[in-house]
């Protein structure tokens, strides 16, 4: 696992960091402290890392600048911050978990454990997600999208309009930050659960869900199983 740690207080980055250590131990691949914004923006620019331990407020400079590039890039986020005001829109904007200062190990372990796929946790509360563009990030807003598909080393985001955006995340990743309306389909598809009308066995052992817009897309036979118990409950 490759970690950014961005905080402005150095004995705070150090305890951060020494708690990693010990939780992750042998799986942390590296490990980089930083303690200013423009110093993490450069790192990510030149980086691949998996996960972000992020302040929001660094020497009075906003790690939302950071956040917006972080939900729009292959890793997660966690933030760490008093700023507990601010939670709400950080989870709004995509982020993993959000540790208020102080906290301890157990609190930490809680975090690296949603990273690792080991919480039931599911209160996702994610209502952006940001795309790059060149050198430029925008918004798009969740409730705009009819779903998700797999496209080489990208995602593609089909929205209501049929505009296609295209997102830097594995869907395993994206899955975890998404609200609970958007389900696993197919290895290559996710689809907000709204936009399903119908779905039906097509012949052949396979399977395929219509959305409201009549469009057909493939749903797998473990996914089927799945599917019925949501519609059930």
């Amino acid at each position: 696992m490759r970690l950014l740690i961005v905080e402005d207080e150095r004995p705070i980055a150090g305890y951060i960091e020494r708690l990693c250590r010990s939780i992750l131990g042998k799986k942390i691949q590296s490990l980089r402290v930083l303690h200013s914004l423009d110093d993490a923006l450069d790192y990510l620019f030149d980086h691949t890392i998996d996960l972000c331990l992020l302040d929001l407020n660094l020497h009075g400079q906003d790690g939302y600048d950071i956040l917006k590039k972080a939900v729009s890039g292959t890793f997660h986020t966690i933030v760490i911050s008093a700023n507990t005001d601010r939670a709400v829109e950080a989870f709004e904007y995509g982020i993993l978990d959000f540790i208020p200062k102080p906290f301890d190990e157990a609190r930490l372990q809680k975090a690296f454990d949603r990273y690792l796929e080991q919480s039931e946790d599911q209160h996702i509360y994610t209502k952006y997600l940001s795309v790059r563009s060149g050198l430029d990030i925008h918004i798009l807003k969740i409730k705009d999208i009819r779903y998700f598909k797999a496209a080489g080393n990208y995602i593609e985001a089909v929205l209501l309009s049929g505009k296609v955006e295209l997102l830097d995340k594995t869907m395993d990743r994206l899955h975890q930050i998404l609200p609970s309306q958007f389900i696993r389909i197919h290895r290559s598809f996710i689809v907000d659960i709204e936009q399903i009308v119908s779905f039906a066995h097509a012949g052949r052992g396979t399977y395929q869900v219509t959305l409201i817009n009549d469009e057909k897309l493939p749903l797998s036979r473990s996914h089927y199983k799945k599917l019925q118990k949501i519609i059930r409950k």
